[in-house]
């Protein structure tokens, strides 16, 4: 295991009941924007908020935002460049409710939805001890996460090798994605031992709480126990507390959650008739319009074939909500296995309890029903299977 130096913030960054440096009367933004910025909109967002907390128009380079946060958050600045939905300059702010300064150049900043590394240099942000506390987190992790995306860039190599060449062995894609896994290690260590050294501020409550998916369940209460009460009493405390409540239901080593769905007929059906029954089950969920999902059946298709025998079982879930899509796809594709939906696509309730946004997304259940991996697709399928089952794809291997 790779050694980091951890970064240890002072424990007054969290503004709590009794702590020092809360500033009740809000927050002010003064932005001063070099470039083609002129009357361009400029709105502010909490995260994972769909409605701004404030909005401007840049006159003369520059543009003020107010408002008022119940605790220490990440907010970010998100500048309209261009009309449509297309990606917009974003400038991500870790802040209280203080008087903050931000200069950049509109050019000099990344697309939202399209940042690896976000060049923190180009922004300089003046007033906030909390932002710049944020920033040496980020750029530590970064510079980890960095190594993870290099190994993950060599395991899509491997999947796409290109016109004419042929896909390599399965046991080169194990090798590449157990790579990839002794990285993402390497991430989850480091943001565990800063969690631990700063659970009593604001940044390491942030940082559990944007990484609890790493986590297993019975790892976040042990990282859970590790903050002291004035930080678990404090808004962020709290909202980081419901957050991993919810994470935890379908987190490693958590039991599966029954859903009532129905099959391509229209037949009722409730998970817990399929799960929990001496067999490792698949909960594969994807939906007609993905096309990486689409792209994905043909392996899933070969390894249903090669271990169902030996006990391995899957059900599909679609996030459909055409119906007619959904049977259409279902038709093409010729899966012999058990094919549900609610048709309610990610406006229902699946995705939600089972802790996803995006798709192809796989849950592995032991034959008890309790989930034992959440990233059951391609060669980590091919690797947890052979660890199950032994080696079955002979000549391809």
């Amino acid at each position: 295991m790779k050694t980091r130096n951890l970064i240890i913030l002072p424990a007054l960054l969290l503004c709590a009941p009794g702590f020092p440096g809360c500033a009740p009367d809000g927050f002010s933004i003064k932005g001063n924007i070099a470039g083609d910025a002129e009357g361009k909109s400029v709105y502010l967002y909490a995260e994972n908020a769909a409605a701004p907390l404030d909005s401007a128009v840049i006159r003369n380079g520059a543009f003020t935002l107010a408002g008022k946060i119940e605790h220490p958050r990440l907010l970010t600045i998100k500048i309209v460049k261009t009309e449509g939905r297309a990606p917009q300059p974003i400038i991500p702010l870790f802040m209280d409710n203080e008087k903050v300064e931000v200069t950049t150049v509109l050019d000099s900043l990344p697309l939202q939805y399209l940042v690896r590394e976000y060049p923190y240099h180009n922004v300089s942000v003046k007033g906030s001890a909390l932002h710049d506390a944020y920033v040496a987190y980020k750029l530590e992790f970064e510079k980890i996460n960095k190594q993870r995306d290099a190994r993950f860039d060599d395991y899509i190599a491997y999947l796409n090798p290109g016109a004419g060449k042929e896909k390599a062995p399965v046991s080169e894609g194990i090798e590449l994605v157990t790579r990839v896994d002794l990285e993402s290690e390497n991430i989850k260590a480091y943001v565990a031992r800063f969690v631990r050294e700063n659970a009593g501020n604001a940044i390491g409550l942030h940082a559990l709480q944007s990484n609890l998916s790493r986590f297993t369940a019975s790892e976040i209460d042990d990282l859970l126990s590790s903050i002291p009460p004035a930080a678990r009493e404090s808004a962020a405390g709290q909202t980081l507390l419901a957050r991993a409540d919810e994470v935890k239901l379908t987190a490693i080593g958590a039991p599966f959650i029954d859903f009532l769905l129905r099959d391509q007929d229209g037949n009722p059906v409730k998970l817990s008739d399929h799960v929990a029954k001496g067999r490792h089950v698949l909960l594969e969920f994807w939906a007609s319009w993905c096309g990486p999902c689409r792209a994905d059946i043909p392996h899933l298709k070969e390894v249903y074939e090669l271990y169902h025998p030996e006990g391995f079982d899957v059900v599909s879930i679609s996030m459909d909500s055409d119906e007619k899509a959904w049977k259409q796809a279902i038709h093409d594709e010729q899966m012999s296995w058990l094919q549900v939906s609610d048709l309610r696509a990610f406006e229902g309730d699946i995705a939600k309890k089972y802790n996803f946004s995006g798709i192809p997304f796989c849950v592995l259940l032991s034959p008890d029903g309790v989930i034992i991996n959440r990233n059951m697709r391609g060669s980590w399928m091919d690797k947890n299977l052979i660890t199950l089952y032994g080696n079955k794809f002979g000549k391809k291997y």
